[in-house]
């Protein structure tokens, strides 16, 4: 089955495909970006399907779907012809698309509103049994919160980490509501140091979607693993909660969500990642390997 997903917001549709598939596909996805390099696209998606891999194909961008140039049509009617599952997805206001994608399933993913923010919010909150001290400050979160479902959703999984007895009160939301640029990257650590082989490479492919770097989300890991580490050396020297805040500028939030994760975690644990990181970065930086197929084969492993 083919599917045409289109809408004014990237982020939406691109959270649409993440629920959709990310967390519940048994099969990989492949990600190919449209850049005006339509053999690149065939092949990509041709050459898979030679070797009859069970994979669900995702390409970003596919502006062709407006075109009606000869090429465009071409690409288009090439993918039509498929019979592996691939998505579609395009930034647009336009509802007309060229000639030969009348075959297709079209969805048309509708911009994210104040109500579909709420219910976002209530479903992940109901799914978690976990809810807010009162309506007062779930409003206040959802002012606080930008219309981002990624941002909203990593927001309050990390409410939902700290949540006592499954509330959120207001003092939980005015410490943990901060930039959540490495939040998902914080995750995407924890799944590796936890062995969940499943729920990291999942993750993995979410970042690639929002179009994360493999050198980007290898250098926070790295940091990440490091001030890891600081802390697992001050769990051992029986440090206090206050003292790890002042001199190793781990706050208690991160402390509360890593310290279980940290018992099961040996410093030689660390530092072996660290070094696989490491080896990794020298490997991608001398053009030894595939930024994209190192990451995912070190995670994979």
């Amino acid at each position: 089955m083919i599917h045409l997903w289109y809408g004014e917001d990237k982020n939406t549709i691109n959270y649409e495909l993440h629920r959709l598939i990310a967390y519940h596909a048994p099969t990989p996805l492949h990600h190919v970006y449209f850049d005006n390099n339509h053999q690149e696209v065939i092949d990509a998606v041709c050459q898979i399907d030679l070797f009859h891999e069970q994979r669900i194909f995702v390409i970003h961008d596919a502006t062709f779907l407006l075109g009606s140039n000869a090429q465009d049509l071409l690409l288009t009617k090439k993918l039509g012809s498929l019979t592996q599952e691939l998505y579609l997805l395009v930034v647009t206001k336009k509802s007309s698309f060229n000639q030969h994608t009348k075959e297709l399933d079209v969805k048309k993913i509708h911009k994210f509103t104040l109500a579909t923010k709420r219910a976002l919010i209530n479903n992940l909150l109901k799914a978690e049994g976990v809810s807010f001290v009162n309506s007062e400050i779930q409003t206040e979160f959802e002012n606080i919160i930008n219309n981002d479902p990624f941002m909203i959703e990593s927001e309050l999984n990390k409410l939902m980490l700290i949540a006592e007895n499954k509330v959120i009160t207001k003092t939980m939301v005015d410490q943990a509501i901060s930039d959540s640029t490495e939040l998902n990257i914080f995750k995407l650590t924890n799944h590796l140091l936890c062995g969940d082989k499943k729920r990291l490479l999942q993750l993995f492919d979410k970042l690639i979607m929002l179009k994360y770097q493999p050198i980007e989300l290898m250098q926070v890991m790295a940091s990440q693993l490091f001030n890891l580490k600081l802390f697992k050396l001050a769990m051992i020297e029986r440090y206090t909660q206050s003292e790890i805040e002042q001199q190793l500028k781990i706050n208690k939030f991160m402390q509360f969500a890593n310290r279980d994760i940290l018992k099961h975690t040996s410093v030689d644990k660390l530092n072996q990642v660290i070094n696989e990181l490491t080896l990794l970065d020298y490997n991608i930086k001398h053009g030894l390997i595939n930024p994209y197929l190192g990451l995912k084969l070190m995670l994979s492993k």
